[in-house]
Protein backbone atom coordinates (compact mmCIF):
# COMPACT_ATOMS: atom_id res chain seq x y z
CA UNK A 1 0.00 0.00 0.00
CA UNK A 2 1.47 3.64 -0.60
CA UNK A 3 2.07 6.27 1.65
CA UNK A 4 -0.43 8.62 0.73
CA UNK A 5 -3.32 5.58 0.56
CA UNK A 6 -2.67 4.70 4.21
CA UNK A 7 -2.36 8.39 5.01
CA UNK A 8 -6.33 8.70 3.07
CA UNK A 9 -7.16 6.03 5.02
CA UNK A 10 -6.04 6.91 8.27
CA UNK A 11 -7.74 10.58 7.95
CA UNK A 12 -11.29 8.70 7.79
CA UNK A 13 -10.65 6.07 10.09
CA UNK A 14 -12.93 6.41 13.21
CA UNK A 15 -11.04 5.05 16.02
CA UNK A 16 -8.12 2.43 15.59
CA UNK A 17 -8.14 -1.03 13.14
CA UNK A 18 -5.95 -3.94 12.78
CA UNK A 19 -5.44 -3.42 9.84
CA UNK A 20 -4.06 -0.13 9.49
CA UNK A 21 -1.43 -0.86 12.86
CA UNK A 22 -0.40 -3.82 9.86
CA UNK A 23 0.26 -1.03 7.44
CA UNK A 24 1.52 1.35 9.80
CA UNK A 25 3.87 -1.58 10.86
CA UNK A 26 5.22 -2.58 7.21
CA UNK A 27 5.97 1.34 6.36
CA UNK A 28 7.60 1.30 9.50
CA UNK A 29 9.86 -1.67 9.01
CA UNK A 30 8.52 -4.36 11.02
CA UNK A 31 8.57 -7.85 9.18
CA UNK A 32 6.70 -10.31 9.23
CA UNK A 33 7.55 -13.98 9.78
CA UNK A 34 5.12 -16.64 9.58
CA UNK A 35 5.97 -19.83 11.67
CA UNK A 36 4.74 -23.66 11.45
CA UNK A 37 4.53 -24.80 15.25
CA UNK A 38 3.16 -28.57 16.13
CA UNK A 39 3.63 -31.95 14.70
CA UNK A 40 3.16 -32.58 11.50
CA UNK A 41 -0.31 -33.40 11.99
CA UNK A 42 -1.11 -31.10 14.08
CA UNK A 43 0.23 -27.57 12.36
CA UNK A 44 -0.42 -24.17 13.81
CA UNK A 45 0.81 -21.01 12.43
CA UNK A 46 1.68 -18.53 14.19
CA UNK A 47 2.62 -14.88 13.03
CA UNK A 48 5.81 -13.07 14.53
CA UNK A 49 6.76 -9.49 13.96
CA UNK A 50 10.00 -8.69 14.25
CA UNK A 51 11.30 -4.94 15.49
CA UNK A 52 13.05 -3.30 12.76
CA UNK A 53 15.83 -2.28 14.71
CA UNK A 54 17.69 -5.41 15.94
CA UNK A 55 15.28 -7.72 13.96
CA UNK A 56 14.38 -9.30 17.64
CA UNK A 57 10.66 -10.40 17.89
CA UNK A 58 8.30 -7.66 19.02
CA UNK A 59 4.34 -7.60 19.14
CA UNK A 60 3.05 -5.19 16.68
CA UNK A 61 2.48 -1.66 18.35
CA UNK A 62 -0.88 -0.95 18.25
CA UNK A 63 -0.35 2.52 16.46
CA UNK A 64 -3.94 3.17 15.73
CA UNK A 65 -5.15 3.24 20.00
CA UNK A 66 -2.24 3.38 21.86
CA UNK A 67 -0.70 7.42 22.20
CA UNK A 68 2.77 5.71 22.74
CA UNK A 69 3.12 3.13 20.27
CA UNK A 70 2.20 6.36 17.76
CA UNK A 71 4.92 8.60 19.09
CA UNK A 72 7.35 5.41 18.42
CA UNK A 73 5.79 5.63 14.46
CA UNK A 74 7.02 9.21 14.77
CA UNK A 75 10.25 8.92 15.75
CA UNK A 76 11.22 5.84 13.69
CA UNK A 77 9.97 7.37 10.52
CA UNK A 78 11.39 10.88 11.70
CA UNK A 79 13.74 10.33 14.21
CA UNK A 80 14.72 13.90 15.56
CA UNK A 81 11.82 15.63 14.63
CA UNK A 82 9.50 17.00 17.34
CA UNK A 83 5.99 17.96 17.58
CA UNK A 84 2.88 17.83 20.09
CA UNK A 85 -0.27 16.11 20.34
CA UNK A 86 -3.83 17.61 21.58
CA UNK A 87 -7.35 16.54 21.75
CA UNK A 88 -10.85 17.67 22.56
CA UNK A 89 -14.17 15.98 22.74
CA UNK A 90 -14.24 15.90 19.15
CA UNK A 91 -11.13 13.96 18.27
CA UNK A 92 -7.18 14.73 18.26
CA UNK A 93 -4.82 17.32 16.49
CA UNK A 94 -0.83 16.62 15.70
CA UNK A 95 2.16 18.17 14.82
CA UNK A 96 5.52 17.64 13.47
CA UNK A 97 8.34 19.76 13.07
CA UNK A 98 6.78 22.57 10.44
CA UNK A 99 4.52 20.86 9.11
CA UNK A 100 0.97 21.56 8.97
CA UNK A 101 -1.57 20.52 11.79
CA UNK A 102 -3.37 17.20 11.04
CA UNK A 103 -6.43 16.42 13.34
CA UNK A 104 -8.32 12.69 13.13
CA UNK A 105 -10.92 11.03 15.51
CA UNK A 106 -8.69 10.38 17.59
CA UNK A 107 -4.99 11.65 19.14
CA UNK A 108 -3.18 8.09 18.20
CA UNK A 109 -4.54 8.68 14.90
CA UNK A 110 -3.42 11.90 14.45
CA UNK A 111 -0.10 11.71 15.24
CA UNK A 112 0.39 8.75 12.93
CA UNK A 113 -1.05 10.68 10.43
CA UNK A 114 1.58 13.55 11.12
CA UNK A 115 4.48 11.55 11.11
CA UNK A 116 3.48 9.39 7.87
CA UNK A 117 2.83 12.84 5.88
CA UNK A 118 5.79 14.11 7.29
CA UNK A 119 7.98 11.09 6.30
CA UNK A 120 6.08 11.09 2.78
CA UNK A 121 6.94 14.61 2.32
CA UNK A 122 10.83 13.64 3.22
CA UNK A 123 10.98 10.76 0.62
CA UNK A 124 8.93 13.07 -1.76
CA UNK A 125 11.79 15.20 -1.97
CA UNK A 126 14.40 13.12 -1.94
CA UNK A 127 12.65 11.60 -4.87
CA UNK A 128 12.63 15.23 -6.95
CA UNK A 129 16.45 16.53 -5.80
CA UNK A 130 18.67 16.36 -9.09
Amino acid sequence: MAISDLILQLQHATGPNNDLDISIGIVAGYKREVQMLGEDDQKARKVVWLYPKNGGEAPLPRFTENLEDAYLLARTVLPGSIGGVSWDEEGGTAKIDDGPYYTAATPALALCIAALSGAYAEEEALETTP
